[in-house]
């Protein structure tokens, strides 16, 4: 038996191993090479419940549909909370650690009333105060997402 009349028989089932092996060694390699999605979501506004409600279902929406990850959300109430921009600054710090800044996704979801200053933060009793865009561009510069 010759070299090329092996190759011949073999042939037929080695290309048909090698198209049952590939979907395996293809899913693999995505796997590895899947984008993290990460969810950052804040109810910054705490006198009305309708921020809480569109901060939670909006992160699970988004979880949901990009594949991320558990999603994190904060909220205000009436009587407190901890939604505030400097809660906000180290919490996008703290998740982008986590992340692959070349290839992962981050999400931010900001619900609040809107003014000519950027988004109204309350939390109960604290003063009311506002993320200005501009905060808002260099908290999300520094993450390096």
């Amino acid at each position: 038996m010759t070299f090329r009349s092996v190759v011949s028989r073999l042939g037929a089932p080695l290309i048909a191993l090698s198209l049952t092996l590939a979907p395996l060694f293809a899913a693999a390699h995505a796997a590895e090479n899947a984008r993290k999605v990460t969810v950052v979501s804040f109810g910054l506004y705490g006198d009305q419940g309708v921020f809480r409600s569109e901060a939670t279902g909006a992160a699970q929406i988004v979880a949901s549909r990009f594949g991320g990850g558990p999603a994190v959300v904060k909220f205000n109430t009436k009587t407190g909370g901890d939604a505030t921009v400097d809660t906000l600054a180290a919490t996008l710090q703290g998740e982008a650690k986590k992340m692959n800044g070349e290839s992962d996704v981050l999400f931010v979801i900001l619900t609040s009333h809107g003014s000519p200053d950027g988004l109204a933060v309350t939390a109960g009793r604290r003063p009311v105060e506002a993320l200005k865009p501009s905060k808002l561009a260099e908290m999300l510069e520094r993450t390096g997402v």
